[in-house]
Protein backbone atom coordinates (compact mmCIF):
# COMPACT_ATOMS: atom_id res chain seq x y z
CA UNK A 1 0.00 0.00 0.00
CA UNK A 2 1.46 3.29 -0.62
CA UNK A 3 1.77 5.73 2.16
CA UNK A 4 -0.31 8.77 1.08
CA UNK A 5 -3.86 6.91 1.56
CA UNK A 6 -2.68 5.70 4.71
CA UNK A 7 -1.43 9.55 5.82
CA UNK A 8 -4.82 11.00 4.76
CA UNK A 9 -6.57 8.12 6.57
CA UNK A 10 -4.71 9.39 9.40
CA UNK A 11 -5.69 12.48 9.15
CA UNK A 12 -9.06 12.03 8.68
CA UNK A 13 -9.28 10.33 12.05
CA UNK A 14 -7.37 13.23 13.32
CA UNK A 15 -10.07 15.98 12.37
CA UNK A 16 -12.52 13.56 13.11
CA UNK A 17 -11.19 12.95 16.53
CA UNK A 18 -10.58 16.74 17.35
CA UNK A 19 -13.90 17.91 16.32
CA UNK A 20 -16.01 15.22 18.19
CA UNK A 21 -14.09 16.84 21.62
CA UNK A 22 -16.11 19.40 21.26
CA UNK A 23 -19.99 20.53 21.60
CA UNK A 24 -22.30 23.09 21.00
CA UNK A 25 -23.37 25.29 24.15
CA UNK A 26 -26.33 27.48 24.19
CA UNK A 27 -25.79 30.83 25.05
CA UNK A 28 -28.53 33.07 26.87
CA UNK A 29 -29.91 35.62 24.91
CA UNK A 30 -28.44 39.01 25.61
CA UNK A 31 -31.30 40.58 27.00
CA UNK A 32 -34.30 38.16 28.84
CA UNK A 33 -37.85 39.62 28.46
CA UNK A 34 -38.88 36.63 30.58
CA UNK A 35 -39.13 38.91 33.74
CA UNK A 36 -41.14 41.17 32.57
CA UNK A 37 -45.16 41.24 32.43
CA UNK A 38 -47.02 42.48 29.33
CA UNK A 39 -45.38 44.77 27.01
CA UNK A 40 -46.79 47.46 25.09
CA UNK A 41 -45.91 48.28 21.25
CA UNK A 42 -46.40 51.66 19.67
CA UNK A 43 -46.51 51.34 16.34
CA UNK A 44 -43.24 51.95 14.05
CA UNK A 45 -42.46 55.34 12.87
CA UNK A 46 -40.96 55.74 9.42
CA UNK A 47 -40.91 58.93 6.98
CA UNK A 48 -42.17 56.28 4.46
CA UNK A 49 -46.12 55.20 4.22
CA UNK A 50 -48.19 53.79 7.23
CA UNK A 51 -48.26 50.73 5.20
CA UNK A 52 -44.36 50.29 6.20
CA UNK A 53 -45.26 51.02 9.84
CA UNK A 54 -47.77 48.10 9.73
CA UNK A 55 -45.26 45.97 8.00
CA UNK A 56 -42.34 46.75 10.47
CA UNK A 57 -44.26 46.64 13.54
CA UNK A 58 -46.08 42.97 12.44
CA UNK A 59 -42.41 41.79 11.80
CA UNK A 60 -40.86 42.90 14.89
CA UNK A 61 -43.62 41.50 17.47
CA UNK A 62 -43.37 37.80 15.18
CA UNK A 63 -39.73 38.26 15.69
CA UNK A 64 -40.13 38.87 19.28
CA UNK A 65 -42.73 36.23 20.05
CA UNK A 66 -40.70 33.70 18.42
CA UNK A 67 -37.41 34.36 20.66
CA UNK A 68 -39.80 34.29 23.52
CA UNK A 69 -43.43 32.12 22.71
CA UNK A 70 -45.92 33.42 24.43
CA UNK A 71 -44.83 36.85 25.62
CA UNK A 72 -47.94 38.91 25.82
CA UNK A 73 -48.02 41.95 23.77
CA UNK A 74 -50.44 44.67 23.44
CA UNK A 75 -50.46 46.73 20.34
CA UNK A 76 -51.41 50.39 21.22
CA UNK A 77 -51.50 51.60 18.01
CA UNK A 78 -49.90 54.63 16.42
CA UNK A 79 -47.71 57.30 18.41
CA UNK A 80 -50.34 60.23 17.40
CA UNK A 81 -53.08 57.94 19.44
CA UNK A 82 -51.01 56.86 22.06
CA UNK A 83 -50.09 60.31 23.09
CA UNK A 84 -53.60 61.91 22.63
CA UNK A 85 -54.94 59.12 24.88
CA UNK A 86 -52.09 60.12 27.72
CA UNK A 87 -52.42 63.71 27.09
CA UNK A 88 -48.66 64.34 26.23
CA UNK A 89 -47.03 65.66 23.39
CA UNK A 90 -44.11 63.42 22.79
CA UNK A 91 -42.75 59.83 23.98
CA UNK A 92 -40.44 61.09 26.87
CA UNK A 93 -39.97 59.69 30.30
CA UNK A 94 -43.39 60.89 31.52
CA UNK A 95 -45.55 59.71 28.44
CA UNK A 96 -44.31 56.29 28.63
CA UNK A 97 -44.74 56.12 32.88
CA UNK A 98 -48.51 57.36 31.74
CA UNK A 99 -48.77 54.42 28.94
CA UNK A 100 -47.72 52.20 31.69
CA UNK A 101 -50.66 53.57 34.04
CA UNK A 102 -53.54 53.78 31.56
CA UNK A 103 -52.59 50.18 29.56
CA UNK A 104 -50.89 48.23 32.13
CA UNK A 105 -48.17 47.45 30.43
CA UNK A 106 -44.61 47.17 32.07
CA UNK A 107 -42.44 48.26 28.85
CA UNK A 108 -43.12 49.38 26.09
CA UNK A 109 -41.30 48.79 22.04
CA UNK A 110 -40.17 52.04 19.99
CA UNK A 111 -38.98 51.69 16.77
CA UNK A 112 -38.03 54.40 14.32
CA UNK A 113 -37.46 53.83 10.77
CA UNK A 114 -35.39 56.48 8.18
CA UNK A 115 -35.08 55.82 4.50
CA UNK A 116 -32.62 58.01 2.28
CA UNK A 117 -33.27 59.31 -0.39
CA UNK A 118 -32.65 56.97 -3.48
CA UNK A 119 -28.59 57.65 -4.40
CA UNK A 120 -26.74 57.28 -7.95
CA UNK A 121 -23.45 55.92 -8.09
CA UNK A 122 -21.51 55.98 -11.39
CA UNK A 123 -18.46 53.82 -11.99
CA UNK A 124 -16.67 54.03 -15.32
CA UNK A 125 -14.13 51.04 -15.93
CA UNK A 126 -12.54 52.15 -19.33
CA UNK A 127 -13.81 55.04 -21.42
CA UNK A 128 -11.98 54.16 -24.06
CA UNK A 129 -13.92 50.81 -24.56
CA UNK A 130 -16.92 52.36 -23.22
CA UNK A 131 -17.31 50.42 -20.17
CA UNK A 132 -19.19 51.11 -17.11
CA UNK A 133 -22.59 51.45 -15.18
CA UNK A 134 -24.65 53.20 -12.95
CA UNK A 135 -27.03 51.90 -10.09
CA UNK A 136 -29.37 53.56 -7.31
CA UNK A 137 -30.16 52.40 -4.20
CA UNK A 138 -32.01 53.65 -0.92
CA UNK A 139 -30.95 52.99 3.11
CA UNK A 140 -33.16 52.46 5.78
CA UNK A 141 -31.42 53.06 9.41
CA UNK A 142 -33.86 51.22 12.18
CA UNK A 143 -33.31 52.18 15.72
CA UNK A 144 -35.48 51.02 18.65
CA UNK A 145 -35.33 50.91 21.99
CA UNK A 146 -37.44 49.17 25.50
CA UNK A 147 -38.84 51.55 28.34
CA UNK A 148 -40.10 50.51 31.40
CA UNK A 149 -43.10 52.21 33.12
CA UNK A 150 -42.12 52.49 36.14
CA UNK A 151 -39.34 54.66 35.95
CA UNK A 152 -39.66 55.77 32.12
CA UNK A 153 -36.22 54.69 31.56
CA UNK A 154 -35.01 52.50 28.62
CA UNK A 155 -33.42 49.42 29.08
CA UNK A 156 -32.10 47.76 25.56
CA UNK A 157 -31.45 50.24 22.08
CA UNK A 158 -30.72 48.23 18.84
CA UNK A 159 -29.96 49.51 15.45
CA UNK A 160 -29.69 47.91 12.06
CA UNK A 161 -29.00 49.82 8.68
CA UNK A 162 -29.58 48.01 5.23
CA UNK A 163 -29.69 48.73 1.50
CA UNK A 164 -31.74 47.75 -1.77
CA UNK A 165 -31.72 48.30 -5.44
CA UNK A 166 -33.67 50.21 -6.78
CA UNK A 167 -32.14 49.47 -11.00
CA UNK A 168 -28.68 49.81 -12.46
CA UNK A 169 -27.84 50.35 -16.16
CA UNK A 170 -24.36 48.78 -17.33
CA UNK A 171 -22.66 49.82 -20.41
CA UNK A 172 -20.08 47.89 -22.34
CA UNK A 173 -18.99 47.42 -25.91
CA UNK A 174 -19.36 43.59 -26.07
CA UNK A 175 -22.26 43.47 -23.85
CA UNK A 176 -24.31 46.74 -25.18
CA UNK A 177 -26.20 48.18 -22.54
CA UNK A 178 -28.09 46.31 -19.66
CA UNK A 179 -30.49 47.22 -17.39
CA UNK A 180 -31.69 46.04 -14.05
CA UNK A 181 -34.69 46.52 -12.20
CA UNK A 182 -34.36 45.87 -8.25
CA UNK A 183 -37.64 45.38 -5.60
CA UNK A 184 -40.87 46.90 -6.40
CA UNK A 185 -40.62 48.52 -3.22
CA UNK A 186 -37.23 48.29 -1.77
CA UNK A 187 -37.76 50.20 1.27
CA UNK A 188 -40.42 47.01 2.26
CA UNK A 189 -38.13 44.72 0.60
CA UNK A 190 -35.18 45.47 3.51
CA UNK A 191 -37.82 45.53 6.52
CA UNK A 192 -37.31 41.90 7.39
CA UNK A 193 -33.41 42.41 7.82
CA UNK A 194 -33.74 45.12 9.27
CA UNK A 195 -36.05 43.92 12.13
CA UNK A 196 -33.93 40.23 12.16
CA UNK A 197 -30.70 42.26 13.27
CA UNK A 198 -32.26 44.93 15.58
CA UNK A 199 -33.93 41.58 17.49
CA UNK A 200 -30.63 39.16 17.80
CA UNK A 201 -30.30 40.10 21.20
CA UNK A 202 -33.71 38.49 22.00
CA UNK A 203 -32.41 34.88 20.64
CA UNK A 204 -30.25 32.11 22.44
CA UNK A 205 -26.89 31.57 20.54
CA UNK A 206 -24.41 28.67 20.20
CA UNK A 207 -20.73 28.31 20.79
CA UNK A 208 -18.49 25.83 20.36
CA UNK A 209 -16.53 24.39 23.13
CA UNK A 210 -13.71 21.92 24.04
CA UNK A 211 -15.18 18.88 26.27
CA UNK A 212 -12.91 18.51 29.26
CA UNK A 213 -10.91 15.15 29.64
Amino acid sequence: MRPYPVLVMLLLLVVQWGCSQTVLVPVSPRMDLKNYGTFGLVQFASNSDPAINSYATQQFQEQVQGAYPGTAILELGNRETVLAAVGAGQLDAEAITKIGQKYGVSAVFLGDITYSEPTTNFRIGDITKLHGGVRSEVRGDLSTKLMETKSGASVWSSSAWATRQIGSVSLSTKGGVNTTVGDANPRKAMVPALIYHVTEDFRPKFVRQKVQQ
